[in-house]
């Protein structure tokens, strides 16, 4: 069975940044969806686009950033699917 991991910041100027990971995605879809709708608790005008990563920065492959109305930034996700070392 395939598994999806979520890491999610949250920007908070007044309590600094906010991370939370999970691992209940079994497809990314599904892992896409929950970061939206956790951006949209804090802003139902949320925009989502994939980060412009330089080459040779050390991000993860598909992170996304997230915007408010007003166009701050107000969060970053990426969903990556979990490669499985059992044998």
């Amino acid at each position: 069975m395939m598994k999806v991991l979520l890491i999610i910041v949250v920007f908070n100027f007044e309590t600094g940044a906010e991370l939370a990971t999970d691992m209940s995605f079994g497809n990314e879809p599904a892992c896409h969806a929950a970061a939206l709708t956790k951006f949209q608790e804090i802003d139902d005008q949320v925009r989502v686009e994939a980060m412009e990563v330089p080459e040779g920065q050390g991000m993860l492959e598909g992170t996304m950033i997230a915007y408010g109305a007003d166009g701050a930034e107000i969060g970053m996700y990426a969903c990556n699917v979990l490669r499985s070392t059992a044998g």
